[in-house]
């Protein structure tokens, strides 16, 4: 498992070429969006359990209840990514002449989520590395998740999330090429288009 998810990340190109003469497998993939779900969702309960004062007026890092709720939030936001971003790789290559199955980009896609499940632990050790030294009794509670979220700690993680998903890009370029069979050049087009909406989004929401 270690190797097939390090594969992509460092010879997307190769991997997918050794991959692509096999039937179609949604298990691997399925298993990659189901540990960035866990680790999305943990990151979320943790920033809302910092935004979350218990009655003593501190705030709660973690609770179970918020855990498994942030999990399932997680997975429906991985699990929805993970179609949105497939059909409309899909839905792009085939009007440039990719002749793929949508079954193929969309085992193909769900490899380029393994830096999903990087960027939220790195979100993760921020929260706990900023939350020492935020001082919640001088703050409003309504205004918590706002003070989190400014701390320059915060800050450097929703960076890192913004090249995390530059990263899942680069592996989304060569699995489209692949699962489409069309050159690189129109597979970067195909990925590039949605992933910049995406990123001006996110852009938009840290400024």
């Amino acid at each position: 498992m270690a190797i097939i998810m390090t594969n992509p990340l460092t010879t997307p190109d190769r991997f997918f070429t050794e991959i692509s003469g096999r039937d179609p497998n949604l298990r691997i993939p399925a298993a990659i969006v189901l540990l960035a779900a866990i680790a999305t969702g943990s990151h979320i309960a943790a920033v809302d359990g910092v935004a979350t004062p218990s009655p003593s007026g501190a705030a709660v890092p973690f609770t179970g209840i918020s855990v498994a709720t942030s999990v399932i939030g997680g997975l429906i936001i991985m699990s929805v990514s993970w179609l949105l971003y497939a059909g409309v790789f899909y839905a792009i290559s085939t009007l440039l002449g990719g002749v793929g199955s949508f079954r193929r980009v969309f085992e193909f896609t769900g490899y380029g989520f393994i830096p999903a499940i990087i960027a939220p632990i790195i979100g993760l050790a921020a929260v706990w590395l900023a939350y020492p030294g935020i001082d919640f009794s001088a703050i409003d509670p309504q205004l918590m998740k706002q003070t989190l979220m400014q701390n320059p700690l915060m800050r450097a993680s929703d960076i890192a999330g913004i090249l995390f998903l530059l990263w899942s890009a680069v592996i989304w370029i060569f699995g489209v090429k692949h699962a489409c069979d069309i050159s690189r050049r129109t597979a970067t087009v195909t990925v590039v288009l949605p992933v910049a909406v995406y990123l001006l989004y996110n852009i938009v929401i840290i400024i």
